[in-house]
């Protein structure tokens, strides 16, 4: 008969771990610290890692159309043309979120093991992404932080190397360090952090950034100064145009261009291009020409509303209506403003726009690298005054209703976005509602210990 009592009975193992368990608590000794373990490292490495993947990732947000070119230069560099661009849109969003969020929830001690373990899985990724790139450079930067600060590639696989030194020594650690907020609050801070940058980035995307980190930024001047201008003349003057008669295509410059019979195709840029880099070149779709001053308006001149297509073929011809009512609203404008349109297009698609369209307004040649730097977005809108970019939005953003009911004095106004005080909105909100969040968190956490407490001196003076 086996003894029924037996399965009850615990072995020496489990009696000898009981007892020395209930040893250390009775004495209040706690486990071995690692002598490798400091707090303060701990917390410091904590701050500046999740600032880091904050800042990388909130650049990123802040400018999807930024991050989806450069996930598309990163793509043609490996030959993937055929990669579907809404995949691209999605890991855009996603990556730039999955950065800031993890970062911002490791700077708070949220999720401390989760934050950490999260993080890690990406850098397991970049590290040898990094290093490839460091070797190979396929691309001339990594795009880490966006537009927002441009590193090496060598400097971009330092850096990497660098986070996860650090990540590696919070895995284990990070966990022994307390947070500022509670299990039951880590979820509501983020969710608000969540919210936030999706918000940014669906505004970058569908309008413009609300954090302008390149050349043409509102505020700018399209024509430079006067030393950049020499610089523009001098490489305009070494650049190499493209004619075509008769199927025969000829290369010339521009001191030597041909006669009317010659068809104009493409301009070549010269090696030197990168003087007028700060510049925008506007040229005739027909000749090559350069026609920067002409179009741009100067001081006391009109204003100018410059309409971007970076690739005349991605734009919805629904857009030609709203196009055509601008081009009237600029008219009624006096010869207060104008309106002209750049676009990335050869002339034989120029000319079947035009017929589509039925436009009247000007269409300029520009560089498509040029475009995509002045404004994000398949086709948008600029607003130029004396040589300066105003403002600037996404041609998709504007609502037919409001070009057509809005009064004619107002509509400028109504087109601004205003992305500072967008932005300014958005991040405060946010920073009251997380301040209010860890308040109000951190303060049913002291009631909480205030009541155990009383109740544990009650229960103590009860058995006296």
């Amino acid at each position: 008969m086996p003894d029924l009592h037996s399965s009850k009975t615990p072995d020496a193992t489990t009696e000898q771990r009981e007892e020395t368990r209930s040893d250390a608590t009775a004495t209040g000794a706690a486990a071995p610290r690692p002598k490798c373990f400091l707090p303060w490292l701990t917390i410091v490495l904590r701050v500046l890692t999740g600032a880091l993947f904050v800042l990388s990732g909130w650049a990123k947000a802040v400018d999807p159309w930024g991050s989806v070119f450069k996930i598309e230069e990163y793509f043609a560099a490996w030959g993937w043309y055929d990669f579907p661009h809404s995949l691209i849109t999605v890991g855009a969003f996603l990556l730039g979120s999955y950065e800031f969020v993890c970062g911002a929830l490791l700077m708070l001690g949220c999720y401390r093991r989760g934050s950490v373990t999260a993080l890690s899985l990406l850098m397991l990724l970049m590290l040898p992404l990094s290093l490839y790139i460091a070797i190979e450079n396929p691309v001339s930067d990594c795009g880490c932080f966006g537009d927002a600060f441009v590193i090496s590639n060598t400097a971009t696989f330092v850096k990497n190397v660098v986070i996860c030194a650090a990540l590696a020594y919070l895995l284990p650690f990070n966990k022994r360090v307390t947070t500022f907020v509670t299990t039951y609050a880590q979820w509501i801070v983020g969710g608000v952090l969540t919210l936030y940058i999706l918000l940014i980035g669906l505004i970058g995307y569908n309008i413009q950034p609300l954090e302008d980190f390149r050349r043409f930024a509102p505020g700018t001047s399209l024509t430079g100064d006067s030393d950049d201008d020499d610089d523009a003349e001098e490489t305009t003057s070494q650049m190499t145009f493209v004619y075509e008669r008769d199927g025969e295509q000829r290369q010339f410059t521009l001191d030597n261009l041909p006669d009317s019979t010659w068809t104009f195709v493409d301009r070549l840029d010269s090696p030197d291009a990168s003087a007028s880099a700060d510049l925008l070149t506007i040229t005739d779709p027909d000749t090559g020409e350069d026609l920067t001053e002409e179009v741009l308006s100067t001081p006391g001149g009109p204003d100018l509303m410059l309409v971007t297509v970076p690739d005349i073929a991605d734009v919805d011809l629904s857009a030609t209506y709203l196009l055509n009512d601008l081009d009237d609203f600029v008219k009624a404008r006096d010869g207060k403003l104008v309106m002209l349109a750049g676009v990335n297009a050869t002339a034989a698609d120029l000319d079947a726009w035009h017929d589509v369209s039925m436009s009247h307004y000007p269409i300029y040649r520009l560089d498509p690298k040029t475009i995509k730097e002045l404004a994000r977005g398949t086709s948008a809108l600029v607003y130029v005054r004396d040589g300066e970019v105003v403002w600037k939005r996404t041609l998709n953003s504007i609502a037919y209703s409001t070009v057509t009911d809005t009064p004619a004095d107002q509509l400028l106004e109504m087109l601004d976005p205003q992305p500072v005080k967008m932005l300014n909105y958005l991040t405060w909100a946010t920073v009251v509602i997380l301040a209010a969040v860890i308040m109000l968190d951190r303060t049913g956490h002291l009631v909480h210990i205030h009541l155990r407490r009383r109740r544990r001196a009650r229960s103590e003076g009860k058995e006296s």
